[in-house]
This record gives C-alpha cells, sequence and structure tokens, in this order.
C-alpha cells in the first residue's frame, strides 16, 4: 500500500510539474511542439515515479546494512589519522 500511495504522490506532484512547465513553454512556442513535449513528458514521469516510488518503499536487508556498516568500520580503522 505504501508503494501505491507514494507512486501516486509522486506522480501528482509531477504532473503538476509537467503541465506548469508546458503552459509556460507554450507562450513561447508552437502548440504543437510543446503538445509533443507534453505527451513524452507525460510517460516519462509516469516511468519515474514509478521507479523512484520502487527505490523509496523497498524493504532493507539486515545483512545488507551489517556488511556496509563492516565496511566503513574497516575502512575508517586503516584510514590514517588526521591530527
Amino acid at each position: 500500500m505504501a508503494l501505491l500511495a507514494t507512486f501516486v504522490v509522486l506522480a501528482v506532484i509531477g504532473q503538476i510539474a509537467n503541465v506548469s512547465a508546458c503552459l509556460l513553454l507554450e507562450r513561447y512556442y508552437p502548440g504543437a511542439f510543446v503538445l509533443g513535449i507534453f505527451f513524452v513528458s507525460w510517460v516519462a514521469i509516469f516511468w519515474l515515479c514509478w521507479r523512484v516510488a520502487v527505490r523509496l518503499t523497498e524493504p532493507r536487508s539486515r545483512a545488507a546494512d551489517q556488511q556496509q556498516l563492516l565496511v566503513v568500520l574497516a575502512t575508517a580503522l586503516q584510514a590514517p589519522m588526521i591530527v
């Protein structure tokens, strides 16, 4: 459920930005040109929002967190001390 809610929120924000940008572009460029940009960005925003929502709601693995902590600690121990 969190995945769907995150996707919807991101998609609404993205499409508001898309419509606003295309309305702004329509002042300077012909409508047919801006319409093409709108449709391409419309699909791209849905695709990007889905990818971001999946990444944000992805469950974290404890083993991966522990391995990352060990790598950070090992690197910190091997780094020279700056005084």
